[in-house]
C-alpha cells in the first residue's frame, strides 16, 4: 500500500493559525499543508485555533493532527499535551521536547553540558522588573556584555526572529534591546554575536539533509528576510567531506539531545574560522513558499507533497497505526 493510500484511511486534522506572534506564518504553513493533502486526494479537516480554549475543544474523533502552529501554543509543548490527552497522534516532537527547544536558554544549557558548540550567553530573568536577575554562561572569563563587544539580544521563548536586536559598540543600547525583547517574553537572552555565515540543517526521520546557506538581504535573517520577497538567497551550502559530516553530526546531536524526533530544523552560524556554532532548534519548521525545510528536502529529491506525507507517516509509525 502506498503512503498516500495509508493516509487516506486516517482521520487527519490540520491545526494552524494559533495565538502567537507567528500567527500569520502559521496560517500560510497550514494552508500549504492542506493544499498538499487536497492535491493528493487525502481527506482532512482544517482547524484555525485562535485560543487555548479552542485547542481544548478539539474533538477526539481524529487519528493524527498535523501541527502547523508556530511559536507559543504550537512549539512550547501546549498543543502536544492537549492532543496526547485526547489520544490523538501528532506530527513532530513530544510536549516536553518542544517546550525545551523553544526555550533558547534551556536548550543552550543542555548543549553546554554536552560540550556542543553554542555562543556564550547571559540569561536574564524578569527583564522588565526591578528584581531582574543576570546569570552568565561563558566559556571563559570574558564579559560578553562589555561595551566593546557586539551581541544579540532576543526573547528566550519566541521564533521567527521576533524581538531580536543586534547591538554593536557605539550603536544602540543594550537596555533598549532588552526592553524590546521583553515585550515578547519576560526571560531574555544576551548572546555573543558570531560573525559568519548563517546555515540551517533540516531533519526528517533519520535523514539529516544537506545544509542550506542563507544570504539575508539585511544585517541578519530577520522576519522580513524570512517571509517577504526581500532578496534573501538560499543555496545548497558548499560544505563537503569532514566538515559536512561535522555539521550534520552537530545537528543530529543538538536535535536528539533535546528529545526531539520526527522532523525539525537546526540553525547554525559558521564563524570566520570555519567553526560551527549551534543557535537553535525548530520543532515546527515553516512550510511557506520561502521556508527552509522544503528547500532542503528538494535538494534531497523530495517534493513538497512527499515531505507532508512523510511527516504524517512518521507519526503513524510511532504508534503502529
Amino acid at each position: 500500500m502506498s503512503d498516500v493510500e495509508i493516509l487516506k484511511q486516517k482521520r487527519i486534522l490540520v491545526l494552524y493559525g494559533g495565538w502567537s506572534a507567528e500567527r500569520d506564518i502559521s496560517l500560510k504553513s497550514g494552508s500549504a499543508v492542506s493544499h498538499s493533502l487536497q492535491s493528493q486526494g487525502i481527506e482532512h479537516t482544517q482547524l484555525d485555533l485562535k485560543s487555548e480554549d479552542d485547542a481544548q475543544r478539539i474533538s477526539e474523533d481524529y487519528d493524527i493532527a498535523f501541527i502547523a502552529l508556530h511559536g507559543r501554543g504550537g512549539e512550547d509543548g501546549f498543543i502536544q499535551k492537549v492532543l496526547s490527552s485526547k489520544n490523538i497522534l501528532f506530527t513532530g516532537s513530544d510536549s516536553e521536547s518542544c517546550k525545551t527547544s523553544l526555550n533558547k536558554i534551556e536548550s543552550k544549557k543542555i548543549w553546554r553540558d554536552l560540550l556542543l558548540p553554542t555562543p556564550d550567553f547571559v540569561e536574564i530573568v524578569n527583564a522588565r522588573q526591578t528584581n531582574m536577575k543576570l546569570t552568565p554562561h561563558l566559556s571563559g572569563e570574558e564579559d560578553i556584555t562589555a561595551l566593546d563587544k557586539t551581541f544579540v539580544v532576543k526573547p528566550a521563548n519566541e521564533g521567527s526572529s521576533f524581538g531580536i536586536s543586534i547591538v554593536r559598540p557605539g550603536e544602540g543600547s543594550l537596555e533598549s534591546a532588552m526592553l524590546h525583547a521583553s515585550e515578547f517574553d519576560s526571560s531574555v537572552i544576551v548572546e555573543a554575536y558570531v560573525e559568519g555565515r548563517e546555515l540551517t540543517v533540516s531533519i526528517l526521520g533519520n535523514d539529516v539533509f544537506h545544509p542550506i546557506l542563507i544570504n539575508p538581504a539585511g544585517d541578519f535573517y530577520d522576519y522580513d528576510s524570512k517571509y517577504s520577497n526581500s532578496g534573501t538567497q538560499y543555496v545548497k551550502a558548499d560544505i563537503k567531506g569532514d566538515k559536512l559530516k561535522e555539521i550534520k553530526d552537530y545537528a543530529w546531536h543538538a536535535f536528539s539531545s533535546l528529545g526531539c524526533s520526527n522532523w525539525g530544523r537546526v540553525d547554525f552560524i559558521e564563524d570566520e574560522n570555519g567553526n560551527f556554532q549551534i543557535i537553535e532548534v525548530n520543532t515546527v519548521p515553516g512550510l511557506t513558499e520561502t521556508s527552509l525545510f522544503p528547500k532542503a528536502a528538494a535538494y534531497a529529491g523530495l517534493s513538497f507533497d512527499e515531505v507532508i506525507t512523510k511527516v504524517l507517516l512518521l507519526s503513524c509509525k510511532q504508534d503502529n497505526l
